[in-house]
């Protein structure tokens, strides 16, 4: 046993890593990732700008952002930080739990004091093992040690303030090597996550609760002070960034996004996370973890018991700020910031689990102490009374421990594997967009929500610019601007608060008026003919649905697609209807394919191209006489031997537009690409339209010749 002792925490690690490796990065980036990969992109100017006007410190990003510059910009090497200070918690948690269950006496001790927790050795190994076992196989865990945001950073960094505290206190010495590690971890947990504070609100209770208790006179005075003296250094080391702080808390640039959560879903949905995950009905697991939290509960009420009564010598109570830890106290640890999160929700909202974890670690260790001291109460009273019922209740915890193992691992299976409790699909939705994005198109985007993901998702370098600012598509107009380029317009903030974004022009949010939105949409649809919209918490921006209602008044849609994720990510196409009635820039056709479907005309992209790039054209339909068959269009190049080298085929316009729905005599525009292989040898090639059956594959009409294309 004890040789398996030795070597339990390397496996615990490899098996902790192993668990968070296992499918990294193979999902969609979901909001708030695509905002740290933006985030982390940009120069650094740039990103701390950005961060001053969001609602997180830049600690995080500026990690991500160097890491980023060595490792690459992937999805598995952004999360892979994630997961490296998730298996470094497992660590700390090893280590710390470790110390913390092994009490030694305090230089302010008298004879005869006890120490807090009374393990044998093998029991205070079996707390630190299994506290970070629970860490290891915790699905709350390796959601977030797979997810590119902060929180397991943030978490590590709690953990190091609080250990540090606690080593602190203890030294005699008043700047000691604690001291200064405390006062470094803590303030970068404040540069990394606002909800450090109350970490902090903790500790300030904490230390305030010792004052309260007896004990020697020098350890309060000299533990106070120093503990003092480190919140000034913290104080000072805050000071250029407190300023921002302060005023994004009290005057937040964003829109409010939460909603008010009452106390009985703020407790099951917080205990069913931190024992089960994210990935189960909170509804029915939390109170499966509320039963389970009984032995915690019954070990501090036990301990609470001990320390308030009367023993021999000097009190046990002082070796508390000492070194061993009391099961009070890592109770605390993680409740007080959960209630403190709470009471200010009620001023404004601020719970959301994921928030919790910085202060969760003390739940494991807690949860860990409770089943070795309710093992060892079983032990001992097998041994005094050998009976029975003793047996049938250590089969009842045998059968408990099989089916929290079986409910973990069925929350690490949705995790990965059900969509349910996927992440937004920003990927997926982004790319459907980009396959189907052609030149004239624009893309409408959620201020300060959706952008980011379009950014690091499409494939090619995007424009962005406020909607209601946005003026016409004519690249003189707007200096710098491309048509061949993806423009997005970020929609704004309809009636929202004047506060939003502080005026900046620059930030990502910003509030408007549905006069506004509207007069800017009449804009878009006279200068594009395809509206692309990328809906996500729309809801957010836009609660009255202005944008939704004037693209469906006054266009055609034509594409609409759901993504899996709890957000309910939508794409949807809106094609102008009735079209721009404008001149044709080019070829003027009026070609009858199939007796029923005139081609009226056509216009190209640029004809001389580069091997990679895309040949675009838009063709211009009218129906003469109704169909009952949804026909398809192919454009294809031929070399000088009439052979296919390029293709693209489709259904004109759409499944939800096809041309069974079109009106008789309407003008539709519809734009075609495609992509110039990179093997294609240089030299000139003809592109040509068919318009067929797909079935039969039987060409209506003539093939229309649409001139050559120039490959260098």
């Amino acid at each position: 046993m004890k040789r398996f002792l030795k070597i339990s925490p390397y496996l615990i690690l490899l098996f902790g890593f192993a668990l968070r490796l296992y499918r990294l990065g193979a999902n969609s980036l979901w909001y708030d990732e695509t905002v740290s990969v933006y985030l982390a992109q940009s120069e650094l100017a740039e990103l701390i700008r950005h961060t001053a006007g969001d609602i997180h410190p830049p600690l995080y990003y500026l990690l991500l952002h160097f890491w980023g510059r060595v490792a690459g910009w992937s999805e598995f090497a952004m999360a892979f930080v994630s997961l490296w200070f998730g298996v470094l918690l497992i660590a700390l948690v090893l280590r710390v739990t470790r110390e913390w269950t092994s009490p030694q006496p305090s230089p302010y001790q008298g004879e005869g004091a006890r120490p807090s927790l009374r393990l044998w050795p093998f029991q205070r190994e079996g707390v630190a093992t299994i506290a970070a076992l629970f860490i290891a196989i915790s699905p709350y865990n390796i959601w977030y040690s797979q997810e590119v945001r902060m929180y397991t950073f943030g978490a590590t960094l709690g953990l190091l303030s609080v250990y540090f505290l606690r080593n602190m206190l203890a030294k005699k010495k008043f700047f000691s090597r604690a001291f200064f590690a405390y006062v470094i971890f803590t303030v970068l947990g404040f540069y990394t996550l606002y909800y450090f504070i109350f970490l902090i609100l903790f500790e300030w209770v904490w230390i305030l609760w010792q004052l309260l208790r007896p004990a020697a006179f020098v350890v309060r005075r000299s533990s106070f002070v120093r503990f003092l003296v480190s919140q000034l250094a913290l104080a000072l080391l805050y000071l250029t960034w407190l300023p921002i702080a302060f005023r994004q808390a009290t005057d937040p640039p964003v829109p409010p996004w939460r909603e008010f959560i009452a106390l009985p879903r703020v407790i099951l949905e917080s205990f069913s996370s931190l024992a089960f995950g994210q990935a189960v009905d909170w509804n029915v697991f939390g109170f499966v973890a509320l039963l389970l939290f009984i032995p915690i509960g019954a070990l501090v009420w036990h301990e609470w018991k001990i320390r308030n009564s009367k023993t021999c010598g000097a009190p046990s109570r002082t070796i508390e700020i000492q070194n061993s830890v009391s099961a009070f106290f890592l109770l605390c640890y993680f409740l007080i910031p959960l209630a403190a999160i709470y009471l200010f929700s009620l001023w404004k909202p601020l719970y959301h689990v994921r928030y919790l974890f910085t202060y969760s670690p003390a739940f494991y260790i807690l949860a860990a102490y409770a089943l070795v001291n309710l093992a060892n109460e079983f032990q001992t009273a097998r041994r005094a009374a050998n009976t029975r019922w003793l047996y049938g209740l250590g089969a009842l915890g045998m059968l408990v421990s099989v089916g929290f193992l079986l409910v973990t691992g069925f929350s690490l299976y949705n995790v990965w594997h059900n969509e349910q409790y996927a992440k937004d699909d920003l990927r997926g939705a982004v790319n459907y967009i980009a396959e189907r994005w052609r030149p004239g198109d624009v893309i409408l985007v959620n201020a300060g929500y959706a952008y980011p993901a379009l950014v690091y998702y499409f494939p090619e370098p995007v424009a962005r610019e406020r909607l209601v600012k946005h003026e016409t598509a004519c690249p003189e107009c707007n200096e710098g601007s491309n048509v061949n380029q993806p423009l997005l317009l970020m929609t704004g903030s309809i009636d929202g608060a004047p506060n939003l974004g502080w005026g900046d022009a620059r930030s990502d949010f910003y509030a408007t008026t549905a006069d506004e939105t509207r007069a800017a949409l009449e804009r878009v649809l006279e200068n594009y003919s395809r509206v692309w919209m990328l809906r996500i918490y729309d809801t957010v921006v836009d609660p009255q649905g202005i944008i939704r209602a004037y693209l469906h008044e006054h266009a055609t849609l034509f594409e609409d697609k759901a993504f899996s994720g709890e957000s309910q990510t939508r794409v949807q196409g809106f094609v102008v209807q009735p079209p721009r009635q404008v001149a044709l820039t080019a070829t003027h056709v009026n070609k009858l394919l199939g007796a029923r479907v005139e081609l009226a005309g056509y216009e190209t992209g640029a004809r001389e191209l580069q091997r990679g790039e895309f040949f675009d054209v838009a063709l211009y339909w009218i129906l003469r006489q109704a169909v009952n068959y949804n026909y398809q269009v192919t454009l294809q190049l031929l070399n000088a031997n009439g052979e296919n080298v390029a293709q693209f085929d489709e259904m004109p316009l759409s499944e939800i537009l096809p041309m069974t729905r079109w009106k008789i005599d309407e003008l539709y525009r519809e734009p075609l690409r495609v992509k110039i292989p990179q093997t294609l040898a240089p030299g000139e090639y003809r592109a040509i339209v068919k318009l067929y059956e797909p079935r039969s594959g039987e060409v209506l009409g003539d093939v229309v010749e649409l001139g050559s294309v120039l490959v260098r």
